[in-house]
């Protein structure tokens, strides 16, 4: 869930995401909380999959990440 990261660069405000879902796997229920700077925390003892966009956004040249790919 890229929106605290996209909305927050955008704005230029610090944002968060509090995300509750539940595991594809087994069901089990899972609150993960997601802020602008990528940082991520999970309160269910559960290792989530998560992948940063392989773009360096210090050079990013293009008006946003989709033109980037």
């Amino acid at each position: 869930m890229a929106t605290p990261f996209v909305q927050g660069r955008l704005r230029g405000e610090k944002l968060s995401v509090k995300v509750e879902t539940s595991c594809a796997h087994c069901g089990r229920e899972m609150h993960l909380t997601i802020d602008s700077d990528l940082r991520w925390s999970v309160e269910e003892d559960a290792s989530p999959m998560l992948f940063r966009p392989d773009v360096d956004f210090r050079k990013l040249k293009d008006p946003s990440i989709i033109d980037a790919f």
